[in-house]
């Protein structure tokens, strides 16, 4: 299951995993996030995202902190056109390496501190959740 921690508090932490998936370009997948401040469960959220998101979603975390995404200027902040959590945002802290994210939706707004090398392993493990996640009949 991908899991991003704070580097701060281990105990806050967003975590994914993919309930099943539709293969193909123009498909998609059901996930569930889950939010966690200092080991205290805050939200659970099952959604849907198109698999065109997804792979963005990848490529913005494995690649991070990425300046240009599909020829488009991030400026710290990737958006979808998803209804549930559709928006990631970063920026740096005062430490080196470190950032602090920011996931929002519809109805969430979560913040956890993270640096480069956990978001990339994140994006890397989401990418392979996604990949072996179940297929939709």
């Amino acid at each position: 299951m991908p899991v991003l921690r704070d580097c701060t508090d281990e105990g806050t932490r967003a975590e994914f995993h993919f309930i099943s998936r539709i293969p193909g370009k123009y498909e998609g997948c059901q996930i569930n996030f889950k939010f966690y401040d200092s080991n205290r469960f805050i939200y659970d959220l099952n959604f849907g995202w198109t698999n065109l998101t997804i792979r963005n979603y990848i490529t913005v975390t494995t690649e991070f902190p990425l300046d240009t995404l599909n020829g488009f200027k991030l400026d710290g902040l990737y958006m979808s056109f998803e209804k549930h959590l559709y928006q990631l945002s970063w920026r740096r802290s005062q430490s080196e390496g470190i950032y602090e994210l920011g996931f929002f939706g519809a109805d969430q707004d979560f913040t956890l501190t993270a640096d480069i090398d956990s978001v990339r392993k994140f994006g890397s493990q989401f990418k392979l959740e996604w990949d072996q996640a179940p297929i939709f009949d």
